[in-house]
């Protein structure tokens, strides 16, 4: 069960969610500007690990709890066989407030009437409506005890991977082209074409595809401010870390991006943008990731 919050401590809670988040963006820029370059790599590890999570919610994790691998409300831990410590800090994120309601269709004859001949009864279906937002508490899996999990990450096969890459890329318009004359580039993209080197294998193939349909898909991507050439290739690079890291891919050639121009408020909305494109592709890589992704907030 996720721990709710006090409706009295509402307004203080939000308050003090909203400083998390804007405080989780300048910690990271002023390890940034300190020379801790690994620290935007362990932030964009924490968005692989919780893709599934709403942009908001990530930072909130990287705040309270950097570290987090795994996390679940106190019932989800009871359920899976563990308990939460005694004296366990929990982590404050935001979940969504569903509404359920059971709709079950009248039977009526052509004429308009009610038909009296007994039919077996159709099972009610539901309507699901998301009513807002509420501040619950989840705990890591560090802060638990109990039964051993099992181990979930393994390491994607780019062969199946490969193709599920070119039909998200398809299924956003863009057009996926194959020429000779790219030579060592092996890959390039503009306004929604795409072309690859023929006859890569899937290992080499996958990267490059990955980069290219990241940059078509960070150009529809809306935003608050101008975005330079720069700031974009850095972006694209981003999500790729992303993506590799939560496959459980090499992520090498990705890991020198940079997301900081010297603003920390430029550099979260980088975040953001970056987070809904590594999330839209994982979620067509991966069903389940796209069922959760369903219910957060981009």
């Amino acid at each position: 069960m996720l721990g709710t919050i006090n409706s009295n401590n509402n307004r203080k809670t939000f308050n003090s969610s909203w400083q998390l988040t804007r405080a989780s963006v300048d910690g990271l820029a002023q390890a940034i500007e300190s020379g801790q370059h690994h620290a935007l790599a362990s932030y964009l590890g924490i968005m692989a690990r919780f893709h599934t999570y709403s942009a908001r919610n990530v930072l909130l994790i990287a705040a309270q709890c950097p570290d987090a691998t795994h996390i679940e409300g106190v019932r989800s831990w009871n359920e899976l066989g563990r308990f939460v410590r005694p004296g366990e800090k929990g982590i404050f994120i935001f979940a969504p407030a569903i509404a359920i309601k059971n709709q079950n269709p009248s039977h009526e004859s052509t004429n308009g009437k009610k038909s009296k001949a007994k039919k077996a009864p159709e099972p009610a279906q539901q309507e699901r409506s998301l009513l807002g937002f509420r501040g619950v508490w989840v705990f890591d899996v560090a802060q638990t005890g109990g039964e051993e999990l099992p181990e979930l990450r393994t390491s994607t096969d780019v062969s199946e991977a490969l193709p599920k890459l070119s039909a998200f890329a398809e299924a956003q318009g863009m057009t996926i082209e194959y020429a000779d004359w790219l030579g060592p580039k092996k890959a390039s993209s503009y306004r929604g074409t795409i072309r690859l080197l023929p006859n890569m294998e899937p290992g080499e193939a996958f990267p490059l595809l990955l980069h290219e349909v990241a940059s078509q898909l960070l150009y529809v991507i809306q935003r608050r401010t101008f975005v330079t050439k720069a700031m974009h290739q850095q972006e694209s690079k981003a999500v790729c870390y992303v993506v590799a890291e939560a496959l459980g891919l090499d992520n090498a050639a990705f890991a020198d991006c940079q997301l900081y121009y010297g603003d920390s408020r430029l550099m979260g909305e980088s975040l953001e943008v970056v987070h809904r494109a590594a999330a839209r592709i994982l979620g067509a890589l991966s069903p389940e990731g796209s069922a959760k992704f369903a219910q957060e907030v981009n």
